[in-house]
């Protein structure tokens, strides 16, 4: 039976038994008579190359397909565009043809090189239906459990049978240690292509428990059913860890205003910020979090993420729900909010605080900082001692002189990935800063949850964060990432979508008021 025909049988059988399963509302688990003691948990698989770390499945709870990341990568020295990819990759047996590059990219090193990206789509894979199947095997290879579905969809359209909300098949060339913006002379090129399908929407009718008997889990794909991706399993009781699944923020101011009422310019502020659990079990004691050496060394038993150097996250082509950057900020007044035009620059990142709006500038004030300071995380790079410098769960920002009076939030985002669960979370809190009459924000877009809502909301999809207000805190354009821009970053993950189901010219559909100039991020057609 050729490669076609099977295709052509996993996508007919998997669409049948997801139409089945949604629109009935049958849920496989109790179909079969079980019962799971905990809300089900959603798995992540990141396979690189073929390869992904073992994972330790901690209880019984049902289980479902939450993030699938594919990535296949090959390295040269000579500029030969995404040919070794198709050539020499894992991803050599997919269908290319009809593939073109769509866009290209340059950004600015702190080593003074550029990076320049150019990314490619159409191929008959990235099109086509597709359908993941992850089995549960013995160390033998023999199935010993239900199969995890997950329907990805195609590519231009997005329908109620779909399994996930995200769905990007790109690939991508990065050529690093360019001289300059054209040329690229003696510079490395990585060919990269990705299969991403994630955050999903009917977990509650796809969720299986894996027995006990599962040592693997073969990850199947309908555009390359001749290969299995499999990762280790180990199975271990919850009380094993003392931690549980889920992941929970709290940010609680811990100082308290000089005149007693509000804090004033110039005056610091701090928060305490708590990481725990879904049952509430603290995941750091109290005072401190985790070192970044002992994150780059695996320590971390709680889960708990920093930045992640071993990826190069782009937004929509790559990699950027991985990137795993803790970041806190504070913004305000929350009525003059709005996209920041301040330009980060490469002196700003060893500062205690980097000043992502200014009032002069953009008419209300913003400083941030990534956990733990940027300033530890780039000095270690050449002194990985500096890597565990204690980081206090204490986080305090100065008040900018030129602040504006009114209210003002902060925020911090953070990831864990724990017992094979992957989960972004952000919070905010306020203060009052020059005055105690709260400032009330006025969003000027709207219509979001038109397409965001349940297991799509803000409160679970891109940082996990619900209070729109707190991303303009960190959106600002920085002199390696410009499109960090909040308005340029909503534009082109919308825009580069074929899934949007609106025109992404018509600005009235997503502003509420008419927009202060010509769209920023959108490609040109």
């Amino acid at each position: 039976m050729n490669k076609s025909r099977i295709q052509l049988l996993i996508i007919a059988g998997f669409v049948f038994a997801s139409a089945f399963a949604i629109l009935s509302g049958a849920n496989p688990s109790q179909a079969n008579g079980s019962s799971a003691p905990k809300p089900p948990v959603g798995l992540s698989l990141f396979f690189q190359n073929g390869w992904m770390a073992p994972i330790t499945l901690y209880g019984d709870a049902s289980r479902y397909l939450q993030e699938i990341d594919i990535v296949a990568s090959v390295t040269t020295q000579t500029d030969q565009g995404i040919e070794p990819l198709i050539r020499d990759s894992e991803f050599s047996s997919l269908d290319w043809r009809g593939v073109k590059m769509v866009e290209e990219d340059w950004r600015l090193g702190l080593d003074g090189t550029f990076t320049r990206q150019r990314f490619y789509r159409g191929a008959k894979w990235m099109e086509r239906p597709s359908i993941f199947l992850a089995i549960p095997t013995d160390d033998r290879g023999a199935p010993v459990g239900l199969p995890l579905l997950f329907n990805s969809g195609i590519d231009d359209y997005w329908s109620k049978l779909d399994d996930g909300f995200v769905r990007r098949f790109v690939a991508r060339q990065i050529a690093t240690g360019c001289r300059s913006v054209g040329d690229c002379a003696g510079a490395t090129f990585t060919a990269q292509g990705l299969a991403q399908a994630r955050d999903a929407l009917h977990a509650d009718q796809r969720d299986l428990v894996i027995p006990a008997a599962a040592t693997r889990l073969a990850l199947k794909w309908s555009e390359d059913p001749g290969a299995s991706r499999v990762v280790t399993l180990s199975h271990a009781p919850r009380t094993a860890s003392p931690y549980d699944y889920g992941f929970q923020i709290t940010l609680d101011p811990v100082s308290n205003p000089a005149n007693g009422s509000y804090f004033m310019p110039g005056e610091n502020v701090s928060f305490r910020v708590t990481f725990s659990d879904g049952s509430g079990n603290r995941l750091h004691p109290l005072g401190s979090l985790p070192t970044f050496g002992q994150f780059v060394r695996g320590e971390v038993s709680s889960g708990l993420r920093y930045h992640d150097f071993s990826l190069s996250p782009t937004l929509y082509y790559a990699l950027k729900h991985r990137e795993s950057n803790m970041l806190r900020a504070l913004a305000g007044p929350t009525d003059k909010l709005r996209t920041s035009l301040s330009v980060v620059t490469p002196d700003q990142l060893l500062l205690p605080q980097v000043t992502n709006a200014s009032a002069p500038v953009d008419g209300f004030s913003a400083v941030a900082q990534e956990v733990p300071e940027v300033s530890i995380l780039l000095a270690g790079l050449s002194n990985p001692a500096i890597w565990d410098t204690p980081v206090s769960d204490i986080l305090t920002f100065t008040i900018p002189n030129n602040a504006l009076p009114g209210t003002y939030v902060a925020a911090i985002k953070a990831r864990r990935e724990f017992g094979g669960e992957t989960l972004n979370r952000a919070v905010t809190t306020e203060i009052q800063v020059g005055t105690t009459a709260p400032s009330t924000f006025t969003a000027r877009t709207g219509n979001c949850n038109s397409c965001h809502q349940g297991p799509s909301g803000f409160g679970q999809v891109l940082h996990g964060g619900a209070d729109r207000r707190g991303c303009f805190a960190c959106h600002a354009p920085l002199f390696f990432e410009p499109d960090a821009a909040l308005d340029i970053r909503v534009h082109q993950v919308h825009d580069r979508s074929d899934r949007f189901l609106g025109n992404i010219r018509n600005c009235a559909l997503c502003h509420l008021t008419p927009p202060d100039g010509p769209a920023r991020g959108l490609l040109d057609r």
